[in-house]
C-alpha cells in the first residue's frame, strides 16, 4: 500500500477498536479506494475482528470492479444477484437495487439477511444513494460497522453523507469530518494521479438566446403542442428547456480539430445533457473523425448499464482497446468507471453541482503506465471549471484577507409559493470560493451563522425537492436580517423547443496548463503577461489611464483575450481571487503592490460622498458594493441601477436617473466612479 492508503486503513480500524459504528473516507478518484477497503476487510477477517461483510455499490459496474479487487479472497467472495444471497460466502458484493428488490417468498432481498448477520458494510461512492426507499438497507444493518468511501469533499450538496457517516468524528468545532481525506491537489502533489491541462472555450450563444432576435436572423423555432415559448433562454437550458443543435454541431466541430491536433485515437470522456443530446454528439463525431481514424465505432454512446451497453463500456475501459475511442453519456460514466487511459474530460453539459463535477474531473485522474498518460485535458464548452477549489488544485498560495470576523447572519427558509417552512435546508456561506461556514436550518427553518467578516458572501441555500438558491448578502445590514430565504420547486413536465439556423461561431479559447505542483505555469505565463500588457501600455500610469475610461478599458480586454490573457486566469496564477482587473494586471506587468477590491471601494467611499454630498445616504455605499463583487465591470453601466437595491430603494433606472439630475448626469456619474476607484494607490 501507498503511504496515505496504510494511513486510511488504520484511520478505519482504529474506529472499530474505539467501539464507533460509521466512519467515512474521502479520497480523490485514483487513490485506490476499493483497495484500501480490501485490505481494510483481509485484516479484519484475518484477526477475526468480522466474520462477514457487505460492500455495496449503486451500478453494476462498481460491484463488479470490487469483486475482482478482492480477489485475494477467492471463493469467500458472492455476490447478491436474481433475488439469491450467497449466505454461505463471507464477503458479500451487491447494488442497491438488487437488495431493494422484491425477495421469491415475499419482502425485499436484503430482508433475507438477519440484521446481525454482517460486522461491517461498506458503502462505495457513498455520496450518491443510501437515501430516500434505499435507507432501509442502511438501517436493516444499522448494528453493523458502516463504512462510507467518496471521492468529493464535504459541499452544500453532500452534507447527508457527512451527516450519516462522519456523526462520530467531529472536529473541534462540532462539525462531522472524515476520518482521512486524501485530495486531488495532493496526490497531484505526491506523483500519484495525473495533473491536468484545462481548455475552456465558449460560444457566441453562451450569455442567452433572444428568440425573437434569432427568428429575425432567419432561425426556425419548432414549438410542440403545449409548449409556450419564453424570451430568451440561457446556457443551463441549452438541450433541456430548447434544443439548439447548431450549437452543438460547432462544438464537435470545434472538439474534433482538437482531437486532430492532440491525437485523434486519445480515449475522451463527453458529458452530455440528455440522452438525445448524447446521440447527436456521437453521431457528429463518428461522421467527423470516424473515417478519417477508419474506425466504424469511432464514437459510441453510453447511457445505461443494458447489456448493449455494458460490452461497450468493458471495452472502452481497456487501453489496448482500439474502439469505441470516444464514449458520450449524461452521467452514467461519472462515477467509479476505471478508465485509465482516458486522456479528455469534455463538457457539453452546464454543470451546477460540485459534487458531480469532482467526480467528472475523476474520470481523468488516474496515471496510466501502459499508454504513458500523466495528464489529462479538460475540454471545457460551458464553464464547468469554475467549480474547481482547492481540493483539486495542486500547491497554491494562500488567498489574502480575512476569513472570519464578528458579523452573524440570520434567515429563514420557505417554499415561494406556499410561503410554508421548510426545516433541515442546508445553508454554506463562500467568500472568493473559500467556504466560511456551513449550517443546517432547524426544525423552525431558521439558521444563523457566527464570526463572519465584513464583506459581501455568497450564500447558498439548498433543501431536497427544490431548486438551489444563491444569494448575494451583507452581513454588515443589520436591518436586512433576519433574511428571509424563499426556495421553489423545480418546473414539472416542461416540453422542449427546438431552435435550428442558430448563427453560432466560437468567441472565445483559452488554454489553461497546470504542471506538477504549480498552477498554470505561473513563471512562463506571467512573463508573457508583462511583455504583451507592456506593450499596449507602457507604464502602470498608461494602465491606470486606460482602465479609468470604459471604451479604453474595453479595447485593451479585447486585445489581451485574443491574447489569451484576462483577469480569470491572472486570478487562478496569482492566487488572488479578490482584485480587480487593474490591479491583476499591474502587479504582473509592473509589479504594482495590488489593493484589494474592498480596500479599493473603502478609499473611494468619501472621495465619492464629497463629490455627491446631496445623494441619498447609503447610494454611494451600494455602488460600491456592486464593485466588491464583480470589479469595474459592475459598475461601469446604468444597467446596476436596474439591481437590488437601487430597484426598491430609489426607483431603478429611471429613479436613479432623476436623482442624479438627468441621463447625462448619470454617465458622468458612473465615469467619475470608474476614475475614482483607480487613482493612484498614494492617494487611496
Amino acid at each position: 500500500m501507498r503511504y496515505y492508503q496504510e494511513r486510511a486503513v488504520s484511520a478505519s480500524i482504529e474506529q472499530i477498536l474505539l467501539g464507533r459504528r460509521r466512519a467515512l473516507l474521502s479520497l480523490a478518484t485514483g487513490t485506490g479506494k476499493t483497495f484500501i477497503a480490501f485490505n481494510f476487510v483481509h485484516k479484519l477477517l484475518s484477526s477475526q475482528y468480522a466474520r462477514r461483510v457487505l460492500f455495496i455499490a449503486d451500478r453494476v459496474s462498481l460491484r463488479d470492479q470490487a469483486y475482482n479487487e478482492f480477489g485475494g479472497l477467492g471463493d469467500r467472495r458472492g455476490v447478491v444477484t436474481g433475488g439469491a444471497v450467497p449466505l454461505e460466502r463471507d464477503v458479500h458484493f451487491a447494488i442497491y437495487q438488487s437488495l431493494y428488490a422484491d425477495a421469491v417468498g415475499g419482502g425485499r432481498v436484503y430482508e433475507q439477511y438477519p440484521p446481525d448477520f454482517f460486522d461491517v458494510v461498506i458503502i462505495d461512492e457513498c455520496h450518491r444513494s443510501g437515501y430516500g426507499d434505499w435507507s432501509a438497507i442502511l438501517e436493516h444493518f444499522q448494528g453493523a460497522f458502516h463504512l462510507g468511501m467518496t471521492a468529493t469533499p464535504k459541499q452544500s450538496d453532500s452534507v447527508d453523507t457527512y451527516a450519516h457517516f462522519a456523526s462520530e468524528n467531529l472536529d473541534a468545532e462540532g462539525q462531522p469530518r472524515p476520518i482521512f481525506e486524501y485530495s486531488l491537489g495532493r496526490g497531484i502533489d505526491d506523483g500519484f494521479l495525473a495533473t491536468y491541462k484545462v481548455m475552456k472555450i465558449s460560444t457566441s450563444v453562451d450569455e442567452g438566446l433572444v428568440i425573437r432576435d434569432e427568428i429575425e436572423r432567419g432561425a426556425e423555432l419548432i414549438v410542440p403542442e403545449g409548449a409556450t415559448p419564453r424570451d430568451s433562454y440561457d446556457i443551463k437550458e441549452f438541450e433541456r428547456a430548447i434544443i439548439v443543435p447548431d450549437r452543438t454541431r460547432l462544438m464537435c466541430e470545434h472538439l474534433a480539430g482538437l482531437l486532430r491536433t492532440y491525437g485523434a485515437l486519445d480515449k475522451t470522456m463527453i458529458f452530455c445533457v440528455t440522452m438525445e443530446h448524447a446521440e447527436l454528439v456521437r453521431s457528429e463525431m463518428q461522421a467527423l473523425l470516424g473515417s478519417e481514424t477508419g474506425r466504424n465505432l469511432y464514437a459510441a454512446r453510453i447511457v445505461s448499464e443494458e447489456r448493449d451497453a455494458q460490452p461497450l463500456l468493458e471495452q472502452f475501459q481497456l487501453a489496448s482497446s482500439a474502439e469505441p475511442v470516444v464514449v458520450t453519456t449524461v452521467d452514467l460514466l461519472s462515477t467509479g468507471v476505471n478508465a485509465p487511459s482516458v486522456r479528455n474530460i469534455v463538457f457539453m453539459k452546464a454543470i451546477g453541482s460540485v459534487t458531480t463535477f469532482k467526480q467528472i474531473i475523476g474520470r481523468g485522474s488516474r496515471l496510466d503506465p501502459t499508454t504513458g498518460k500523466t495528464f489529462f485535458r479538460v475540454i471545457d464548452y460551458t464553464n464547468a471549471t469554475r467549480l474547481f477549489d482547492d481540493w483539486d488544485l495542486p500547491t497554491v498560495p494562500a488567498v489574502a484577507g480575512a476569513t472570519t470576523g464578528t458579523h452573524s447572519l440570520s434567515g429563514i427558509v420557505q417554499d415561494e409559493e406556499s410561503g410554508e417552512l421548510i426545516p433541515g435546508a442546508s445553508v454554506s456561506i463562500r467568500v472568493v470560493s473559500r467556504l466560511l461556514a456551513e449550517w443546517r436550518a432547524d426544525d423552525d427553518a431558521r439558521f444563523r451563522v457566527d464570526e463572519l467578516p465584513s464583506s459581501v458572501l455568497d450564500l447558498f441555500v439548498a433543501a431536497t425537492g427544490y431548486t438551489r438558491r444563491h444569494l448575494r448578502v451583507d452581513p454588515t445590514d443589520t436591518d436586512a436580517q433576519p433574511l428571509v430565504v424563499a426556495l421553489r420547486r423545480p418546473a414539472q413536465g416542461e416540453r422542449r423547443l427546438r431552435i435550428s439556423g442558430v448563427e453560432v461561431a466560437i468567441a472565445d479559447e483559452i488554454e489553461v496548463d497546470l504542471g506538477n505542483g504549480n498552477t498554470l505555469n505561473p513563471a512562463e505565463y506571467l512573463s508573457r503577461v508583462r511583455s504583451v500588457v507592456s506593450e499596449r501600455t507602457p507604464s502602470l500610469d498608461d494602465l491606470r489611464a486606460t482602465w479609468q475610461s470604459r471604451a479604453s478599458r474595453r479595447e485593451l480586454e479585447e486585445y489581451l483575450s485574443v491574447r489569451q490573457i484576462t483577469p480569470e486566469l491572472l486570478s487562478v496564477v496569482l492566487g488572488r481571487y479578490d482584485l480587480d482587473g487593474f490591479d491583476l494586471l499591474g502587479h504582473a506587468a509592473f509589479d504594482a503592490p495590488p489593493l484589494s477590491l474592498d480596500a479599493r471601494a473603502v478609499a473611494a467611499q468619501a472621495k465619492l460622498v464629497r463629490r455627491y454630498p446631496a445623494l441619498p445616504d447609503g447610494f454611494v455605499a451600494a455602488v460600491l458594493d456592486k464593485f466588491r463583487l464583480g470589479g469595474v465591470a459592475e459598475v461601469a453601466s446604468s444597467e446596476l441601477f436596474s439591481l437590488a437595491p437601487f430597484l426598491s430603494e430609489w426607483g431603478g433606472v429611471l429613479g436613479v436617473t432623476s436623482v442624479l439630475g438627468g441621463a447625462e448626469a448619470v454617465g458622468t456619474f458612473l465615469s467619475t466612479v470608474q476614475s475614482v476607484l483607480f487613482e493612484s494607490e498614494v492617494d487611496a
